[in-house]
């Protein structure tokens, strides 16, 4: 990833079948964001147990 660029995740909102991406807070502790049609939310914690991944679904 590039410097300049924001970190994201891919999110695949099941509810609405939209994928999207999240970005990292304002506290830089985890990914927030919702889905854009019914505006279920998504937080995903930044922590260091965490994954590699960068793409999920949301349910």
């Amino acid at each position: 990833m590039k410097e300049n660029q924001k970190k994201f995740l891919g999110i695949m909102f099941e509810c609405c079948n939209i994928y999207k991406r999240v970005y990292v807070n304002k506290e830089g502790n985890a990914y927030e964001g919702r889905c854009p049609k019914c505006y279920a939310e998504v937080k995903v914690r930044i922590g260091s147990e965490g994954s590699d991944n960068r793409f999920f679904r949301a349910r």
